[in-house]
């Protein structure tokens, strides 16, 4: 007997159940091997792709974040009951696994998967949006996005890099503003796609900024008849910050380094100094800042929708880090803006710590 309970709970930590396949949906697995980065870190998991999402095990999960995770707070534990057929996860604790725990083999060809009815409880407490399993060979494969949802961390896919990421914190995206300079004066509509939580908008945001627009910048919000000199939104998001390329600079050069290379890529005297009378107080007393301005990876984070399209575009988005040493960096290679037609000029940033 003893024997037999132990073998139940190994099975369980290892993600086997028993079904009754006759009454369960069934669907197609593709096998995937999947790059992971967790925050900095970078990992590799196995599983399969059903309906379009990737599904790993709990256990492999993990694994992962108990040894790519610094907080300790999205490490989890897993336990099974039996008689329940729940799934408890833990989290706060490292993963425990059992004795009789072996390696999974991931057959690359396509396999049969199997919804699987068993509850899974984070902390004693049904997730709001539930977890999706399905069986595989006798092993429960869950939906990654839904284990990050539980657990708390926030998991996306990087189209451009074909990878997936975990982050277990947001990151703040500070006074981004959005200058609009239509040819005449024009009704334009603007929506932001945002991978996070927009915390304040001025004016409202609403479903949407809804402006009339002057050559001159001069916006009037069509929700409150208010003028505005920019639309302003700040937020928590989960963009990836690339530091591969950029530039470091003495925190008291912050001033001569942003008038050279903002006005470089086209932005007016008016935009610079509002950027600058910005960041400075948070750049100028360290000894040198590490500087990168990013673009394909925040237009995925923070999608720009606007109506009339614009007939020229840029988005100047910041990210730093404050260094006590300076490093070397390849040189990064900006973009000039050209002032034709419609113009959207857009400025913010980001501390990286």
């Amino acid at each position: 007997m003893k024997r037999f309970f132990a073998m139940v709970l190994a099975m369980a930590m290892m993600g086997t159940t028993a079904y009754a396949a006759e009454e369960r949906e069934m669907a197609t697995a593709k096998y995937v091997s999947q790059k992971i980065v967790v925050d900095d870190y970078y990992a590799k998991m196995e599983g399969y792709n059903i309906n379009g999402y990737n599904y790993m095990r709990l256990r492999d999960v993990a694994e992962v974040m108990a040894e790519k995770n610094r907080d300790d707070c999205f490490k989890f534990d897993i336990i099974y009951n039996a008689d329940k057929d729940v799934i408890y996860l833990e989290t706060g604790r490292e993963y425990s696994g059992t004795e009789d725990e072996k390696e999974t083999v991931v057959n690359i060809a396509d396999k049969e998967a199997i919804l699987s009815d068993a509850q899974v409880f984070v902390n004693g407490e049904m997730p709001a949006e539930g977890m999706e399993g399905y069986i595989i060979d006798g092993y429960t494969y869950y939906k990654l996005r839904d284990i990050g949802n539980a657990i708390g961390f926030h998991v996306s896919w990087l189209e451009s890099q074909q990878k997936v990421r975990i982050l277990t914190a947001p990151m703040a995206a500070r006074k981004p503003v959005i200058y609009l300079y239509p040819e005449e004066t024009t009704d334009i509509s603007v929506e932001l796609e945002y991978d996070g939580e927009l915390t304040v908008t001025y004016p409202a945001y609403n479903d949407g900024w809804k402006v009339a627009a002057e050559p001159d910048g001069t916006l009037t919000n069509h929700a409150d008849g208010r003028e505005y000199s920019y639309l302003f939104w700040e937020g928590e998001g989960y963009g990836e910050m690339d530091f591969s390329e950029g530039f470091v600079v003495k925190g008291e050069d912050t001033v001569a380094f942003l008038q050279e290379k903002l006005s470089a890529m086209g932005m007016t005297p008016r935009e610079y100094n509002e950027f600058i009378v910005y960041w400075l107080p948070y750049m100028q007393d360290n000894a040198y800042n590490l500087i990168s301005f990013q673009w394909e990876n925040y237009d995925e984070s923070a999608k720009l929708h606007i109506t009339p399209a614009p007939d020229n575009l840029l988005r100047v988005f910041m990210a730093f880090k404050a260094l006590e040493e300076p490093v070397d960096i390849p040189e990064q290679e900006l973009p000039t803006l050209q002032r034709a037609g419609f113009t959207v000029v857009e400025w913010g940033g980001t501390e990286v710590y």
